[in-house]
């Protein structure tokens, strides 16, 4: 059964709109903030969109990840002003493909999926003063795990967990008191290789999330 992703979809971007309309009520200055030290805690949503085939099966089909959402969390300690080391989870519920060697000739659904990933990640933020205070421009650079569950019958075993490097920018916008909100674009870059058939090939996932989140100092 194919889950909601129009509905998240859809909150993702009322999301967005929600963070726009922040950001225009903000055009007053904010109060120091001091050092800006201490922890950070966000709940993520968004989409994944695989950039690669999983593999590419000469003579018979290739194995994708579609689109799907994508959910997940990060939790961040500010040392300084500038910089934050965190650790991210994410969680896609997809499913897995294969596509034809031809155009138009598809396999179809080979079956559920579940896409996890986890990171360690050093963050480097962009604070300023004034109205555009309630601002943080963000750059974040990382690395981790990716494990794909695989629990289709239509073919071979493919689950694999492999090294991966990350790379992500985005703005946090303060809300209100200790509520802040953010939107990223992350890249997710790791070498699958299947352990049952030996297929192997260089993946990109691209993220695309918005979150809420809580900072204490």
């Amino acid at each position: 059964m194919r889950r909601p992703s129009g509905v998240l979809l859809f909150l993702f971007l009322c999301g967005l709109a929600s963070g726009a309309s922040q950001l225009t009520a903000q055009m007053t200055p904010v109060a120091p903030l001091g050092d800006d030290t201490g922890p950070e805690l966000f709940g993520l949503a968004g989409v994944i969109q695989p950039l690669n085939n999983l593999t590419d099966n000469t003579g018979a089909y290739g194995i994708v990840i579609p689109p799907d959402v994508m959910m997940g969390g990060e939790a961040t300690y500010w040392a300084s002003r500038s910089v934050g080391i965190g650790v991210m989870g994410l969680y896609s519920p997809a499913t897995l493909e294969g596509v034809g060697g031809g155009p138009g000739r598809g396999v179809g659904t080979l079956g559920e999926m579940e896409y996890l990933a986890g990171t360690v990640n050093l963050t480097f933020r962009l604070r300023s003063s004034g109205s555009a205070g309630a601002l943080e421009p963000y750059f974040t650079v990382g690395g981790g795990l990716r494990q794909l569950k695989f629990y289709g019958a239509e073919v071979p075993k493919l689950s694999a967990t492999d090294p991966m490097a990350t790379v992500a920018v985005g703005v946090r916008v303060h809300l209100a008191s200790s509520l802040w909100f953010r939107g990223e674009l992350r890249d997710m870059a790791s070498y699958y290789i299947s352990a049952q058939t030996e297929a192997s090939k260089l993946q990109n996932d691209v993220g695309i999330t918005i979150g809420f989140g809580v900072r204490y100092r």
